[in-house]
């Protein structure tokens, strides 16, 4: 039986919620009554699809005015409230720590951790009292490199500290907690793969077969997955769960703890 979340008048804010694992959490939400707000880089996200109670914002979570703009939607469509706030985005560009420009790494930082900051700046203030919810979508490079991955390499552990921090600086009235995703059929992780298969004069499938064989349950993640996890971080029923990083990978990483 689907687990059941009784979120009927909550307010979500989902970044990143055009697609991808950000899409399945906004619809996850929505199926269980909420109204979510979906902030997307894209001009035209796709919050008609995910219901009637869905929102949305075209912003870019890197630049430094999308924290006020999204602050003035909270204010106007949702009272000036939120119950909770996925913190997600799309992947920095690939590549390996020397071959990267400076301004690849600027724009990885704004968009992995100056901007998920500003934005809790600015929402904190507005984040239900004694029960708001923070989840940052983070990676499994926060435990174990991906190559040719770098920006990610470095910059994820981060936004894994960062959630500490925040779950004691925003402790008791709001939890935070981050979520570490594997491989998951999603159109970045398509697109990873297709730019390994290129480099390596192989088709995508081959790619696709050989990560497979290194996951333990044998499949790639699919993104409803995901977005059962973030919905339960997100509601009451993990009340007395904060400073969390937890993993979502199927078994693929082996470091420990």
């Amino acid at each position: 039986m689907p687990m059941q979340l009784d979120l009927r008048g909550r307010r979500f804010l989902v970044c990143g919620g055009s697609r991808g694992l950000g899409r399945a959490t906004a619809e996850e939400l929505v199926a269980h009554g909420a109204r979510v707000l979906i902030a997307s880089r894209s001009p035209r996200p796709a919050a008609d699809d995910v219901g009637e109670r869905a929102h949305a914002i075209a912003v870019d979570l890197a630049d430094p005015e999308a924290a006020a703009r999204i602050r003035a939607v909270v204010e106007g469509e949702f009272s000036g409230r939120l119950d909770g706030v996925l913190v997600n985005s799309g992947g920095p560009p690939a590549g390996r720590a020397l071959e990267l420009s400076d301004e690849q790494w600027e724009s990885s930082f704004e968009l992995l951790l100056l901007g998920p900051l500003r934005l809790l700046r600015e929402l904190a203030p507005v984040l239900a009292d004694g029960g708001g919810s923070v989840v940052f979508v983070t990676s499994s490079s926060v435990r174990q490199p991906i190559d040719g991955l770098d920006s990610s390499n470095v910059l994820r552990p981060a936004v894994a500290a960062l959630t500490k921090v925040l779950a004691r600086e925003l402790g008791p009235d709001v939890r935070v907690n981050s979520v570490a995703p594997g491989r998951f059929d999603t159109d970045r992780v398509r697109e990873l793969d297709e730019g390994r298969a290129r480099a390596s004069s192989v088709e995508p499938g081959e790619i696709r077969e050989r990560n497979r064989a290194s996951i333990p349950l044998g499949r790639y993640g699919e993104p409803r997955e995901f977005a059962r996890l973030a919905a339960f971080l997100l509601s009451d029923a993990a009340s007395y769960v904060s400073g969390a990083a937890l993993q979502v990978d199927g078994a693929v990483i082996t470091a420990i703890p």
